[in-house]
């Protein structure tokens, strides 16, 4: 009966193979009788802004096979579409089907064009918003031009009050010898509760509940601008000023927002949630899914019929040449680095989105504000007899300018509010409350801050500013506790009075709470296929907190504990909370309490080695104050603040796919193409040395070409987006005249993340232990299972798992792999220069592409399956089977001066059902101490 069906299937599906072509054909003929027809669709194909500006959709498609047996086309022209069988010449976009059902699939309603990407079903050639645009034009005839009905779900309770307040930890029982001086013998702040700070429990139900809505204010004005300025300018200067004047364009016409509860002025975006776009560099991407992406299953945004009508015919249309991936692709004759980029499996670069990942010099801005600031820039400009340094001056003091402004509007907007009739309880307080807020807002960023609340809001409008400017993927905030202190002190030194104090201490810990959930007001654009990858990533935010002074002493204090202490009680997934650690400077309470908040939120702080940390800078070049003046970014990477441009993540990397295509000789199984060298039939390898070298080879050449497109990409934003704002913001472009984005910065690097080291060191030493030293599996036996998924040779599974030692066991053999991989990387990375003139850096973390490219691999000879996600950071795998104390041990052994872009050693512990909260933390601070005690990053 089984085998009947099959057949059946089969018969059905040639049958349908033999119509394919003729149902894509029917396809495409729809979409020309619609733009006859449908006045919508017609808007659509012949775009007219209100400006009078054009953007007409001249393009042509190529549908066809991978081998090129069957093929369609369509031609836009600007005023028709033409449809046809066959091939055409030099198509602006050429889509690849891996088989006639997946064309099939790609021309039914509903189709999912990047899905089908990430699957490996279809492989794309060309423009890549061109291909977007397309998909946005086939759900206008599925839609008939309306969003499907958004996905309601509940989020939560349905009144604040009711919001559920976890328990306090307990309250310090240890010393923290000069870590604190306003906070008396309980650092820890056990005594308050959410429920003691109903301003901040209002606002995280409001996080909690409120559904997040693609905005499309910021991508409006930007093509109003574009619009309006006329052609972009050429040399490194005028392109700054050109971008500065966007930049002011924007924050001169931002509408200012203060949100009924709000302590702090500003947001990010129209929405109290708001998705962010930015169509100069990947916000296209959304464009297929405008009419469906609220009722997606993963991560749905809210949008409007106007807006997505907005976006897909006024506003996208006008960047689908003009963005960085586009202009990097056709400046270079689409080159094999960024085709291999494209295909999601190999590698990810991320200067198609971004380069924000750094921190700016917060502290200049509170110490010296943007109005002394922009001085320099101007003294320098008046100084300067070199006509593009003097465009680029303009430019510094153009981008503040537009903060001041931005900043100054909310002022007024502010006291407008403050000047509304009182007619509920409590009001006169709120209008206390907006005077104040006004006040603020007229001083700073323009001046110094003077008080904690200015230095506060100060933060927080510079930060919103730069997100107006760049992609926000892990621009970071720094050490805000470091930083916040003596303004701290000098509001608390006013206050002689304990219930004064003890009012004020709450009141820093609301502000503090307050930047946090001020910096959930927005959420980065991910498309359905990017949930996929990422798992719908939030945008790594970190604050850092603790470690050493730049003079080598404690820098845990008063506003450490009460970050830490807002962290309790909030549990935010972003910002993300990264805590240093330096043993011996730092006190037992301070790690005790890191742990503490571990057990009670499940996730956070990550926490880091000072000591390793910053050897691991100084060797590379930082000096040691500077060095130690180190925050996280992204997830988990060392920037020096507000001086090192480091874009840490510039790629992620699979570890995975050289090994892949070693066994393959070149052929990568899941692309199902011949991608690197030749290195040879893996059974004709007579020792483990030459798996070993034909492994190095293709590390290399994939390697070789990630940098090569990061490089490329990296040059497209010299061209097309500079950032003068955040050039402002740093050490170094002032003294230079560059830009950071042209090496302006003080330091310079760029960092990469290296995915699934482990489970490349466990298939090696699989294949080491089994193939050639105990000669239990030949390699035809081994190729021919990775090929079946294991299916067929279970008997295999049992060897592997009980002969070949993994990454975490006391065996000597991975560790002696891990740093064997570990020292070429570092070679390869340490032998080439960026765009900016700076070092390549390695790291060993995953944010969660230790999934997706998990997803895009086959077996391995670890043992583990296709499809089967990849170990995590640097990570033993959960096969390993050995105890926790092993893994400390095998981890911090690994060289952290190889890893100057970090590492994530991702541990879970499960406590006992009969452990007390006592017990729990005993253990969890040993196992963190011990790492640390090691050598552990």
């Amino acid at each position: 009966m089984v085998a009947a069906r099959h057949r059946l299937t089969e018969v059905k599906d040639r049958a349908l193979d033999r119509i394919t072509p003729q149902l894509a054909l029917g396809a495409l003929e729809a979409m020309a009788l619609s733009l006859r027809l449908n006045p919508s669709f017609r808007r659509a194909v012949r775009v007219q802004h209100p400006s009078g500006a054009r953007a007409e959709l001249k393009a042509s498609f190529l549908f066809t096979t991978w081998r090129d047996e069957q093929a369609v086309h369509a031609i836009f022209d600007g005023k028709r579409m033409r449809v046809g069988s066959g091939s055409i010449e030099q198509p602006d976009v050429t889509a690849r089907f891996r088989d006639l059902g997946s064309m099939r699939a790609f021309f039914k309603p509903g189709a999912d064009p990047f899905g089908m990407l990430l699957s490996n079903r279809l492989k794309f050639e060309g423009n890549l918003s061109l291909l977007a645009r397309f998909g946005y034009l086939s759900s206008l005839v599925q839609q008939r031009g309306a969003p499907r009905p958004a996905r309601v779900a509940p989020q939560g309770p349905a009144r604040w009050r009711d919001l559920s307040v976890p328990p306090p930890g307990q309250p310090c029982s240890l010393e923290a010898a000069g870590e604190t001086s306003a906070l008396g013998d309980d650092p820890y702040l056990a005594r308050f509760t959410l429920d003691d700070f109903p301003t901040l429990k209002r606002q995280l139900w409001v996080h909690r509940t409120a559904n997040p809505g693609i905005c499309a204010e910021r991508p409006r004005l930007l093509t109003e601008f574009k619009l309006s300025a006329g052609p972009r300018p050429q040399g490194p200067g005028a392109n700054a000023r050109y971008q500065a004047r966007a930049l002011h364009y924007l924050l001169t016409r931002k509408q200012p927002i203060i949100h009924d509860d709000d302590l702090l002025a500003g947001t990010t975006t129209r929405e109290r949630v708001g998705v962010v776009l930015y169509p100069e560099t990947h916000g296209t991407t959304i464009w297929p899914e405008l009419l469906t992406v609220q009722a997606r299953e993963l991560n749905p945004y809210r949008i409007s019929r106007e807006d997505a009508r907005l976006l897909g015919e006024e506003i996208f249309p006008f960047w689908e040449r003009d963005n960085i991936r586009e202009h990097a692709r056709a400046q270079n004759h689409n080159p094999l680095a960024m085709r291999l980029d494209e295909r999601w499996v190999l590698y990810f670069l991320w200067k198609n989105a971004a380069v924000s990942h750094t921190i700016a010099d917060l502290p200049a801005v509170l110490g010296r504000g943007l109005l002394a600031m922009q001085e320099d820039a101007r003294a320098r400009e008046a100084a300067s007899a070199d006509p593009d340094q003097r465009a680029f001056y303009e430019a510094l003091g153009l981008a503040m300018a537009g903060v001041v402004d931005y900043s100054r509007r909310l002022a007024s907007h502010a006291r407008s509010l403050a000047a509304l009739p009182c007619s509920t309880p409590g009001q006169d307080e709120r209008c206390q409350a907006l005077r104040e807020i006004a006040r603020i807002c007229e001083r700073v960023p323009a001046e110094p801050a003077e008080t904690l609340h200015e230095a506060v809001q100060a933060v927080w409008l510079v930060f919103l500013s730069l997100h107006q400017e760049s992609t926000n993927a892990g621009l970071s905030i720094g050490r805000l506790d470091v930083w916040l202190q003596p303004y701290f002190e000098a509001d608390l030194a006013k206050l002689r009075d304990g219930e004064a104090r003890e009012r004020y201490l709450k009141r820093a810990i609301e502000l503090s709470g307050a930047l946090m959930l001020k910096c959930t007001d927005h959420l980065p654009l991910v498309p359905d296929v990017g949930n996929r990858l990422f798992g719908g990533s939030s945008s790594d935010q970190v604050i850092t907190l603790g470690g050493l002074t730049t003079s080598g002493e404690s820098a845990v204090c008063d506003m450490t504990w009460i970050f830490l202490k807002a962290v309790e009680m909030l549990r935010l997934r972003d910002p993300n909370l990264n805590a240093r650690y330096a043993p011996g400077v730092n006190s037992e309470a301070y790690l005790r309490r890191l742990c503490e908040l571990n057990l009670l939120t499940r996730a956070t702080p990550s926490i880091h080695n000072d000591d390793a940390v910053v050897r691991s800078l100084v060797q590379r070049g930082f000096s040691p104050e500077h060095a130690r003046d180190w925050s996280a970014t992204g997830c988990v990477e060392p920037t020096s603040c507000g001086r090192h441009m480091g874009h840490t993540n510039c790629m992620m990397f699979n570890l995975v796919a050289p090994l892949e295509m070693v066994l393959g000789d070149g052929f990568h199984p899941i692309l199902g193409e011949q991608v690197g060298p030749r290195t040879g039939d893996p059974r004709t390898f007579a020792t483990i040395e030459d798996l070993f070298a034909a492994y190095e080879e293709q590390l290399a050449f994939l390697l070789d070409q990630a940098m090569r497109g990061n490089d490329l990409l990296g040059r497209a934003h010299q061209d097309l987006k500079p950032t003068p704002l955040l050039s402002a913001l740093m050490q170094g472009p002032l003294e230079s005249g560059r830009d950071v984005i042209r090496g302006g910065a003080r330091y310079n690097s760029s960092g990469t993340a290296m995915v699934a080291l482990t489970d490349v060191v466990d298939s090696l030493a699989a294949v080491k232990v089994l193939v050639y030293d105990k000669r239990l599996v030949a390699w035809e036996e081994l190729l021919s299972a990775l090929e079946a998924d294991f299916v067929g040779h279970e008997p295999l599974l049992g060897l592997i798992a009980r002969h070949a030692p993994r990454f975490g066991s006391e065996h000597p053999l991975p560790g002696k792999l891990a740093r064997r991989i570990m020292e070429r990387l570092d070679a390869l990375h340490s032998a080439r220069t960026n765009y900016r003139g700076g070092p390549y850096v390695a790291g060993y973390w995953s944010m969660s592409n230790h999934v997706a490219f998990g997803v895009l691999s086959g077996a391995l000879p670890s043992g583990r399956r296709r499809g089967e996600a990849f170990t995590p950071g640097l990570t033993p795998s959960p096969r390993s089977g050995a105890p926790l104390t092993e893994q400390i041990r095998a981890v911090a052994e690994l060289d952290p001066l190889l890893v100057p872009n970090n590492i994530a050693f991702n541990v879970k512990v499960v406590p006992g059902p009969r452990d007390g909260h006592q017990q729990i933390l005993d253990r969890l601070q040993a196992y963190v101490q011990s790492y640390c005690d090691l050598g552990g990053m």
